[in-house]
């Protein structure tokens, strides 16, 4: 009677997931049609094309909303931000002043037992696709393909390229992405298994994640989902567990580990293999918010010429309070030990060693902020002020 009962839920549920799929993949199909046709202005880096992306992009995240069984949601995240340097002697890369904008496009659909989820960022230099993922839920635990954000630490796990969401203008150094001086793999492009196991109030999560990271060439360059044949990417896989003492809370303590090969194009490198690992925390009260990481980071640089491996030590913390709904007072340390020699840092001159911030958020409508942010920086060649005024925005 068991065996039998097994057999007929599990018969059951590969009915429903198969059934699911084939709706789902002729739902797909729709719209296949439209993105084929469409890709070849998709891959253009002409500005004057940034209209027809935007339309196409929309269209594309509305035209589910027809069908009546899935579930969607569109979010629109635009910015306008203003940069301003002081004492600036070696960064020559960095402008005395510089103006920002964009917007991030985030769309989610829910079908039966299946996710699509896409993000798409348009800015003043850059056109890029930086998540598109198709899930499976089962139960608590979902299964992910595509291009992701890497799991790694509290930051870049909770936050993703809409700034409304984070409280302060700039992210961490240590977890900043690739595109923008980043050192550590943020984006990954492969298979993502993510869940919680629960016990009474507690949970305990994990997310793992495996597939091509970016490789080195001036920078990190990471897997795009429009162009998987440019560059030459390595592996890259990511283990993140962590405590929530109340299940689906905001606290939140975990740790991490990542293992990630680079290929490299140039300094006469071939390959760079990066070990990654750490502890982080998010605490909340009414009027309080702490946010803090530690990363321990190994680096193996290897050239024709032979090897050489160097580690350094990295962490930030972020305090939080808010004063009354409108008005959060912010701040953040940042500091590194063993930086000063490190080869693999050396390849990354604007790499922000240490940080003094302190910031103010001042929510001034309905989903809309206005952030001021001052802070004193060091890398390795420089020591300069910054302050940064940006408006931001959720519909």
């Amino acid at each position: 009677m068991l065996l039998a009962y097994l057999f007929a839920i599990g018969h059951s549920q590969g009915t429903r997931f198969l059934a699911g799929l084939w709706d789902l993949i002729q739902w797909s199909l729709e719209s296949i049609f439209i993105f084929l046709m469409s890709l070849k202005i998709l891959r253009m880096n002409d500005k004057t094309n940034s209209l027809y992306k935007l339309i196409f992009l929309v269209s594309i995240f509305f035209a589910p909303v027809s069908q009546g069984e899935i579930a969607g949601e569109l979010f629109l995240f635009p910015k306008v931000a203003a940069i301003f340097h002081s004492d600036l002697d070696n960064a020559i890369a960095l402008e005395n002043n510089d103006y920002k904008y964009g917007i991030d496009i985030f769309a989610t659909y829910e079908y039966r037992d299946f996710r699509v989820l896409g993000e798409y960022l348009l800015t003043e230099d850059e056109l890029d696709l930086e998540r598109i993922l198709l899930g499976w839920v089962v139960s608590d635990h979902t299964f992910w393909i595509g291009r992701n954000h890497t799991p790694i630490e509290y930051w870049n796990t909770q936050f993703h390229h809409g700034t409304y969401l984070k409280t302060s203008i700039s992210r961490p150094a240590i977890v900043e992405y690739e595109h923008d001086g980043g050192i550590l793999p943020m984006h990954v492009g492969g298979l993502l298994l993510e869940g919680v196991f629960k016990r009474g109030e507690q949970g305990f999560g994990y997310a793992w994640s495996i597939g091509a990271g970016p490789e080195y060439e001036g920078g990190l360059e990471e897997w795009h989902a429009l162009s998987p044949e440019t560059g030459k990417q390595g592996i890259s896989t990511t283990l993140n567990l962590y405590l929530e003492p109340v299940l689906y809370a905001p606290a939140r303590y975990g740790l991490f580990v990542n293992y990630t090969e680079i290929p490299a194009k140039s300094r006469g490198l071939e390959e760079i293999k990066q070990i990654s690992s750490g502890i982080y925390g998010n605490w909340e009260s009414q009027s309080w918010r702490l946010i803090g990481s530690s990363f321990f980071i190994h680096n193996r640089l290897e050239s024709s010429h032979g090897a050489r491996g160097d580690e350094f030590f990295s962490a930030y913390f972020q305090a939080e309070y808010s004063l009354r709904d409108k008005w959060i007072l912010y701040g953040r340390l940042e500091a590194s030990i063993g930086d000063e020699d490190d080869a693999y840092l050396a390849l990354f001159p604007e790499f922000v060693n240490e940080r003094i911030m302190g910031g103010i958020r001042v929510n001034i409508i309905h989903h809309s902020a206005l952030k001021l942010e001052f802070s004193r920086n060091r890398t390795n060649d420089d020591v300069y002020g910054q302050f940064m005024l940006q408006w931001d925005a959720m519909f």
